[in-house]
C-alpha cells in the first residue's frame, strides 16, 4: 500500500558530497534530447498521479508542440541519486517535482532556476509561511504544488456504536481534549488512536507550531543555529509518550506497524494520519468517516510542513519554455487533478484548492481544502544538521522513549548530545 511521498525521503548527498564525486563514476544518464524537448522528471509514486502527470505531458504537448515535453519517472530511491549526479554532469532535467527540504540543498549549490519574478503573480494565492519554504536568499527555487498536513481521522460508526459523539469541524480541538476524546475510545480490545511512530520527527516538528515551540533561534541557513529544548519543543513528543503509557490510549506497537491497516478495517476509532491519504480511506474500505478539527494549542492550529514543488534547473537549455510548462502545472485545474490523484493533499495556491473543492464536494474534502491557512514555515528547513540530527537521534531516541525504554529528561539529553557532536 502507497504511503505518503514525503515519508521515505532517500538521503541526499550533501553539497560536499556532490562536488567530491568523479565524473567517471557517474552513473549512466539518457542521452542527452533535442533541444528543443523539455525533460520533466517526477516521482513513479501512485498510479492515480503518474496517469495524470501523463494526461497533463500530452495536453501540453498537442498545445505546444514547438516545446514538448518528455516524461521521465524515476523511483523516490533513486531520484536524488541521479539529480545529484545530473547537476554534476550538466545532464540534470530541465523540470523536477520534488520537495522543498530536498531541493534546498540543490539552490544553495546554484543547481536551481530562480523563479521569483516568474512566479511573483502567485504570491498572493500561496501561504506566505509556504512561500518563505520555496525561497532561500531571496531566490525562489521551487513553486509548490502540494502540501500534506497532518489531520486526526475518526471511524463514526465506532463512535456511534461507543455512544461518543464525534467533534463538528467547527468545534475546536486541543491537544488535551485529544487526548480526553481517545481515552474515551479505548476498549479493552483496542486502542483509542493510533499514529506512526517509527519515524515521528518531522510530525512532531511539523506539529510543534501548535504549542509555540520553536526548535531552532540564530542564523539557521548556516551553522549558527542553536537547539532548543524547552516545555514547548518537547510538548508533543510528551504528548505522544504520555498517550502509549499514562492514557493508554494509544499503542507501543505503532512504534514498529502502522496504524493503518488497523483503521481501514474497522479496528481503530481514531487514526494520526496526513491529508493525502484521503483517497486511500474513500477507495480502500467502507468506512464511515470524518476528520476531526484541525489540533490547536498555545500557538493556534498551523503547521509547518514543507511542500512538493516543481523546479527549474538553472543548467537548463530550456529555461523559458521549462518556466512556461511550470506555469501550466500551475493552472488551477491541473493543481485540482494532481492533488486528487495523490490522495487528498492541499494545492499550492488558493485558486487550486477552490478547484478541488468544485470536483470533491464530499464534506470531508470540503474540510481538508478550506485549511490552507493553517500553515506555516518550517523550523527545520534551513537547519543543514537537521536531516543528520533527525536520522541518528530524534527518531531512535523517540523510539525509545515511545517504548517505555527512556524517559522524557533521557529523550531530552540525548538529543542534546546528538547536536552537540553534529556541530
Amino acid at each position: 500500500m502507497k504511503q505518503s511521498r514525503f515519508n521515505a525521503k532517500a538521503k541526499l548527498l550533501s553539497a560536499v558530497a556532490i562536488g567530491a564525486v568523479s565524473i567517471a563514476t557517474l552513473m549512466p544518464m539518457q542521452s542527452a534530447s533535442a533541444n528543443s524537448e523539455i525533460r520533466f522528471m517526477s516521482w513513479a509514486w501512485q498510479d492515480t498521479h503518474i496517469a495524470v502527470l501523463k494526461s497533463q505531458v500530452a495536453a501540453w504537448n498537442k498545445a505546444n508542440p514547438s516545446s514538448p515535453v518528455k516524461l521521465e519517472l524515476v523511483d523516490e530511491a533513486g531520484l536524488y541519486t541521479q539529480l545529484s549526479t545530473g547537476f554534476l554532469a550538466g545532464t540534470a532535467p530541465d523540470v523536477i517535482d520534488t520537495e522543498s527540504a530536498a531541493a534546498l540543498q540543490y539552490a544553495k549549490s546554484g543547481y536551481l532556476y530562480n523563479l521569483a519574478k516568474d512566479m511573483r503573480y502567485l504570491q498572493k494565492e500561496i501561504n506566505p509561511g509556504i512561500w518563505t519554504t520555496v525561497n532561500y536568499k531571496a531566490r525562489m527555487f521551487g513553486v509548490p504544488w502540494m502540501i500534506e498536513q497532518y489531520m486526526v481521522v475518526a471511524n463514526v460508526d465506532l463512535f456511534k456504536k461507543l455512544g461518543v459523539p464525534v467533534p463538528k469541524y467547527t468545534d475546536s480541538l486541543t491537544w488535551d481534549e485529544l487526548r480526553a476524546l481517545a481515552k474515551k475510545v479505548t476498549t479493552a480490545d483496542s486502542p483509542g488512536i493510533g499514529a506512526g511512530l517509527g519515524s515521528a520527527a518531522k510530525l512532531t516538528m511539523v506539529m510543534g507550531p501548535t504549542v509555540g515551540a520553536k526548535y531552532y533561534t540564530g542564523i539557521t541557513t548556516g551553522r549558527k543555529a542553536n537547539l532548543v529544548q524547552k516545555a514547548p519543543e518537547l510538548e508533543v513528543v510528551r504528548n505522544f509518550a504520555e498517550m502509549i503509557q499514562v492514557d493508554k490510549s494509544m499503542a507501543s506497537k505503532y512504534v514498529s506497524s502502522s496504524p493503518q491497516t488497523d483503521f481501514l478495517t474497522g479496528k481503530l476509532p481514531l487514526w494520526f494520519t496526513k491529508n493525502s491519504l484521503a483517497n486511500t480511506i474513500d477507495l480502500q474500505s467502507n468506512i464511515n468517516y470524518q476528520y476531526l478539527p484541525m489540533i490547536s494549542g498555545s500557538g493556534g492550529a498551523k503547521q509547518a510542513p514543507t511542500a512538493g514543488i516543481y523546479s527549474v534547473s538553472a543548467q537548463s537549455k530550456q529555461i523559458k519554455n521549462s518556466v512556461k510548462f511550470v506555469k501550466f502545472l500551475m493552472e488551477a485545474q491541473n493543481l485540482a487533478e494532481a492533488n486528487i490523484a495523490v490522495g487528498g493533499s492541499i494545492p499550492g495556491t488558493t485558486s487550486g484548492q477552490a478547484a478541488v473543492k468544485a470536483i470533491k464536494k464530499d464534506a470531508n474534502w470540503q474540510f481538508l481544502m478550506n485549511q490552507g491557512a493553517n500553515l506555516t514555515t518550517a523550523p527545520f528547513l534551513f537547519v543543514e544538521q537537521w536531516e543528520a540530527l533527525k536520522g541518528s537521534f530524534q527518531n531512535p531516541q523517540a523510539r525509545l522513549l515511545y517504548s517505555g525504554k527512556i524517559t522524557l529528561a533521557e529523550y531530552k539529553k540525548a538529543i542534546q548530545d546528538g547536536w552537540n557532536g553534529l556541530r
